[in-house]
This record gives structure tokens, C-alpha cells and sequence, in this order.
């Protein structure tokens, strides 16, 4: 785990060092994601979070069967949303 202790401004940015902007491909103008859970902030670029396997896994803890394709009108719902 790293730690980096950094400042909180006036208007309420927070800078994220250079070594951890690198570490998780996080670059300037693109999106990234943010999510809490009880008091901890956790901040991950968007194009790496991919939704079917977040879907899969929270399934998967809550006991649902995930093991069949879903299909949405006569096509795959990966045909569609992952072209």
C-alpha cells in the first residue's frame, strides 16, 4: 500500500501525485471514477472498469446465477453495448 499525504485547496481539488497518476494510467482530460465506501474515497480510471465483470462479481456474492448469456431482443448484450 502506498500512502501519500497531499493538500486539499481552497475550492476543494485535490492534486494526485505524479507517481500514482502513472501507477493507475490515470492522464489529463479523461474520466475517471469515483466511489465510496463508509469513509474512504477510492478514485480508479473509468476505461478499466468494465461493468459485466463488476455485474458478475456483485451476482456472484449475492447468490445469482450468472453462467447464462443475456440477450437483449434478438441480440447478445455484448454485441451491443461492446462493439
Amino acid at each position: 500500500m502506498l500512502r501519500i499525504k497531499t493538500k486539499v485547496g481552497e475550492r476543494g481539488q485535490i492534486v494526485i501525485p505524479k507517481i500514482i497518476r502513472q501507477s493507475l494510467g490515470i492522464v489529463k482530460n479523461k474520466m475517471v471514477m469515483l466511489e465510496m465506501d463508509d469513509k474512504m474515497l477510492k478514485i480508479f480510471p473509468s476505461e478499466t472498469e468494465n461493468i459485466l465483470n463488476r455485474w458478475a462479481e456483485t451476482a456472484e456474492k449475492e447468490g445469482i446465477d450468472v453462467s447464462k448469456k443475456f440477450i437483449y431482443g434478438d441480440e447478445l448484450y455484448e454485441d451491443l453495448f461492446l462493439k
